[in-house]
């Protein structure tokens, strides 16, 4: 299978082409937050020479356990930049597999946002490891490194993304299994993901860990989309709204609920009708052709009244399980297609023998007289210009 371009290009790419539009949005308290592609590219790429100046080389590890939204996607994508290889671990993981699973590869970097992410790692052997407790403020104090790292090495991220051409860049997941010990896998996956334009809006809910959402991930930074996530089911009818998808990507878990959210789902404040269940049920009998009576046709035809809860614009819709009858008549009611996304087989990684530690070259040193350096006078003397903050 060809490798893609480097995530660095992709957003070069989108950042020229696309730089005031959305690339992501969250929910972020009561309120949403968003990133344009111009935004996103400049963290990204601060945050990814931050890493480098922190010590993280091409080909390490990085283990990042975060929540879900635009600071995972920023994370992420800075180690992808950075050369190093972003690994996600499930919540339920067994922490005696993940330490023998973290043995085996070079972790210089574990992530976390707060002390109790640290509880699933306490097996692992990480003596080597630095840990980054990243909130809002140290992650702006390592993008504050790493563009003074690219200001005195300029080309230092095209240095990496050249090293570690050819090399496979997206993010490793752990990967519990029933009746053996767990593994390390790259998810991969054919189907809707490749038609994905750079006008589409993209709704995708689940956990980072998931295939599925890793997968999409990946895909909206190929298509320079805007990507909205949400991680649990309760969150959608208001993603819905906020962002009025053109694609709806369901995990699993949110896939499993979808009929009871339709149930319960509301249009501009009220219930879309008064017997939803009934609706929803005339509908499939009558995209199946079943005898219907007199009620059940008007019942099948109220369910236009749905359309405006997806947003108004869905043209495709996408669950990570089988679909059934329900919101398979519902589709071909309201006009939108049902997609697919095919999971590739896991294939068991080896992360040590896959990726090669190269260390990035030390910036150049500038040296500079010491006559020039602006210094403090002596006590009595008159203070330096350069340390008075309006000037001279």
């Amino acid at each position: 299978m060809p490798v893609q371009e480097s995530p660095l290009v992709r957003l070069q790419r989108h950042a020229l082409d696309r730089a005031l539009e959305v690339a992501a949005v969250e929910r972020r308290g009561q309120s949403w937050a968003s990133l344009t592609w111009n935004e996103l590219y400049r963290r990204v790429i601060d945050g990814a020479a931050g890493m480098i100046e922190a010590g993280v080389n091409p080909g390490q590890v990085v283990v990042i356990r975060v929540p879900t939204g635009i600071r995972q996607l920023e994370l992420e994508l800075a180690t992808r930049v950075a050369g190093a290889v972003p690994l996600l671990l499930p919540e339920h993981m067994d922490v005696g597999e993940v330490g023998q699973l973290l043995d085996g590869v070079q972790v210089r970097l574990v992530i976390v946002d707060h002390e109790s992410r640290l509880a699933l790692l306490r097996r692992a052997g990480l003596a080597e490891s630095q840990l980054f407790e990243c909130d809002d403020r140290s992650w702006e104090r390592l993008r504050g490194m790493g563009l003074e790292r690219r200001k005195r090495q300029p080309d230092v991220l095209d240095w990496v993304a050249s090293a570690r051409a050819g090399a496979p860049s997206a993010a490793v997941l752990g990967l519990p299994r029933e009746k053996s010990m767990a593994w390390l896998v790259r998810p991969e996956s054919s189907g809707t993901l490749a038609d994905l334009r750079a006008d589409d809006v993209v709704l995708l809910t689940g956990e980072a860990t998931d295939r599925f959402t890793t997968v999409v991930r990946d895909a909206h930074v190929t298509a320079g989309c805007t990507l909205a996530w949400v991680e649990t089911p309760d969150l959608l009818e208001d993603a819905l709204a906020h962002v009025s998808p053109t694609h709806v990507l369901l995990d699993h878990a949110t896939a499993k609920v979808l009929e009871d959210l339709l149930e319960a789902g509301t249009v501009d404040g009220a219930p879309w009708h008064d017997s939803p269940r009934e609706v929803l049920e005339a509908t499939s009998a009558r995209v199946a052709e079943a005898r219907l009576s007199s009620r059940t046709k008007k019942l099948a035809a109220d369910v236009t009244a749905l359309e405006p809860w997806w947003g108004g614009r869905l043209r495709v819709l996408v669950l990570d399980t089988r679909v059934n009858r329900t919101i398979s008549g519902l589709a071909t009611t309201l006009g939108f297609k049902l997609g697919r996304i095919a999971h590739h087989p896991a294939v068991k990684l080896d992360l040590a023998r896959e990726h090669a530690v190269v260390p990035v070259p030390s910036p150049p040193v500038v040296e500079v007289d010491a006559e020039l350096l602006p210094r403090r006078g002596r006590a009595g003397a008159d203070l330096d210009a350069a340390f008075s903050l309006a000037g001279s």
